[in-house]
């Protein structure tokens, strides 16, 4: 009987240092939604470039709107500079960081016959349209003519415009924040899921798409001079904006004998909360206040998804609420008189992580990686 689990034991390590020198290193599924640019793209007749300051001259609110977005920073901010340098400049990621093939200093594409990554100079590379991230003709400019949501027959513009469905639906969104993973992977949905996410649930049933919640809905004028029309800001917040975080959690107490029946629901974000990067998670500490103000915890509630990575990827937990999910837990009700309250903060990463970004990969962004977006809410408790 030894003798077998010494065997078994020695051909299980012998299998996972195998799937280890098997497993590839790119971050993601080598396919050709992760290895493809957008192709090279020229200014369309009657616009001076591709730069977005050069749209923000008759586009001006837009431009603004899109100045303090992450889409404009997708590039520079140093978070994911410092990650870039950890995933060994991974050329993977650049495809929806710098859409643009405009934007790489390579081109990458897969070798014929197999899921070799192969790369070449670009001759066309733009360092400063490369600073610019995600910027207006990432999404909107294919072969000289400017797409957008309206049809074109109802747009007198200076340039070549046209109307194009995936304005209207989840699929320019979905381009980038639905990654497949990559190889020797036991996950079912991929490393970045949120569009996966967003596909059921109760937003998905009632028919909200991405843009519902993050390109709010606004009249104004396309540029000045021009009538107004329904249109869309283009600000996509999400979860390092505190207003967007405050939508995402409701709240249900009633006291049952000498327990406290609590109901946590993600009832307002269409995906999981937290979703994205698998560092981020949130925490919901739940206490009591009594009529001297003295607070007791009753509970600390963490959501995080937790990934191995190696040597075969897989989710070890995920405690994520999807959307319209809910949680319900017992607290037991303390004997002195007082309120039930809940503090909320949104965790980017543990400061063990951010620790080895700075040591190891010369992060040097002092933006606060601990957020909170509740602030002492109270939660009614029902009789």
């Amino acid at each position: 009987m030894k003798k077998i689990i010494i065997s078994s034991l020695f051909i299980f390590i012998l299998l996972i240092l195998v799937i280890y020198l098997l497993n590839p290193k790119e971050i993601y599924q080598l396919n050709k939604k992760t290895t493809q640019f957008v192709d090279y793209q020229s200014a369309p007749e009657g616009t001076p470039s591709l730069r977005a300051s050069d749209c923000g001259l008759c586009h001006s609110e837009i431009y603004h709107e899109w100045q303090t977005s992450l889409h404009s920073k997708a590039f520079i901010d140093p978070f994911f500079t410092a990650y870039h340098k950890k995933d060994n400049q991974d050329p993977t990621c650049l495809v929806c960081h710098t859409p643009l093939s405009n934007q790489s200093p390579v081109l990458i594409n897969l070798s014929d016959n197999s899921k070799e990554l192969k790369s070449r100079v670009n001759p066309d590379f733009d360092p400063e349209l490369q600073k610019e991230g995600i910027n207006c003709a990432g999404c909107h400019v294919r072969k000289g003519v400017i797409y957008g949501p309206y049809k074109a027959r109802d747009i007198k513009a200076p340039h070549p415009v046209a109307f194009e469905q995936k304005f209207l639906d989840k699929t320019l969104c979905k381009q980038c924040h639905e990654v497949p993973s990559k190889d020797f992977s036991l996950m079912k949905e991929g490393i970045c899921s949120t569009g996966m996410e967003s596909d059921t649930g109760i937003w998905a049933a009632r028919g909200f798409i991405c843009q519902d919640c993050h390109m709010p809905a606004i009249e104004r004028p396309l540029m000045t001079g021009f009538p107004s029309r329904s249109g869309r800001k283009h600000l996509w917040p999400g979860g390092y904006s505190t207003q967007q975080l405050q939508k995402v959690f409701s709240f249900k107490a009633q006291k049952i004998n000498d327990k406290i029946k609590l109901t946590i629901s993600n009832s307002g974000a269409g995906h999981m909360a937290p979703t994205g990067d698998t560092d981020r998670f949130i925490i919901l500490d739940f206490f009591w206040q009594d009529q001297h103000g003295k607070q007791t915890i009753l509970k600390t509630i963490k959501f995080k998804r937790q990934v191995i990575w190696q040597p075969i990827m897989f989710v070890f937990s995920d405690n994520r609420l999807g959307p319209g999910q809910s949680l319900t837990i017992n607290l037991s009700a303390p004997e002195t008189p007082g309120k039930l309250f809940v503090n909320g903060v949104y965790h980017v990463m543990t400061d063990k992580s951010l620790k080895r970004l700075r040591d190891k990969y010369k992060l040097t962004s002092e933006q606060p990686i601990h957020r909170p977006f509740i602030n002492n809410r109270q939660i009614i408790i029902k009789k």
